[in-house]
């Protein structure tokens, strides 16, 4: 299975997925493009790169991997001058969690999920810093003017929530909702294939039809 993103150097983007413990698998280049696979374990990514460039917008979450030994991975980070924001250690990340953006301005989370030994108890996380992707997500949509519909979710006695829409989420079937945070951490939590949607993501085949 590959998780595929586009990117605008794909010799930076490469430098930043070794840093978090990837190896290039394939590559190639063309006149107007390049690819590159990167794997790391039973992980792989495939960066591509297009010319004229894609005007790719940032996205509040670009991937969320998990690391081993995650002291490790923010050793090189840090080395390399690559920004680490500490976000605590959540309960699926009790070995913790980190915020990075990669070359493109994409957010990309790497947690550890078990504590080790070397690490000890754990102190009191401070709430004010952690990271919340859907908070996140939802500032981006309000900077952009928001929405004024209201979450498409029903509540368990079939009633219309009453809560404004925040975010947008979508699966890999193509359906797409608007919904508040409160049922958007529930899809999130409780639908394998459900992810936070772009605002003005358009698809596939716009982008077709505008090469036609």
């Amino acid at each position: 299975m590959f998780s595929a993103t586009y990117v605008r150097d794909i010799d930076t983007a490469r430098a930043f997925y070794e840093l978090l413990g990837f190896q290039q698998l394939l590559d190639g280049r063309a006149d107007s493009s390049a690819w590159s696979v990167m794997q790391h374990g039973e992980l792989s990514v495939l960066l591509a790169y297009t010319r004229p460039r894609l005007d790719i917008p940032p996205l509040p979450l670009l991937f969320y991997f998990y690391c081993d030994d995650l002291e490790v991975v923010t050793d090189r980070l840090d080395t390399a001058g690559v920004p680490v924001t500490r976000t605590g250690h959540p309960p699926h990340a009790l070995g913790g969690e980190v915020k990075v953006l990669d070359p493109d301005g994409n957010t990309v989370l790497l947690g550890q999920r078990e504590r080790s030994a070397s690490q000890g108890p754990a102190a009191e996380d401070d709430t004010s810093v952690r990271f919340s992707l859907l908070r996140e997500a939802a500032a981006t949509v309000s900077a952009r003017g928001g929405i004024s519909a209201a979450c498409q979710v029903h509540t368990f006695d079939h009633q219309p929530c009453p809560h404004q829409a925040e975010v947008k989420l979508a699966d890999s079937g193509g359906d797409v909702a608007w919904v508040c945070l409160t049922h958007a951490d529930e899809i999130l939590m409780t639908v394998p294939a459900a992810f936070i949607a772009s605002q003005g993501e358009h698809g596939i085949a716009e982008f077709l039809a505008r090469r036609q």
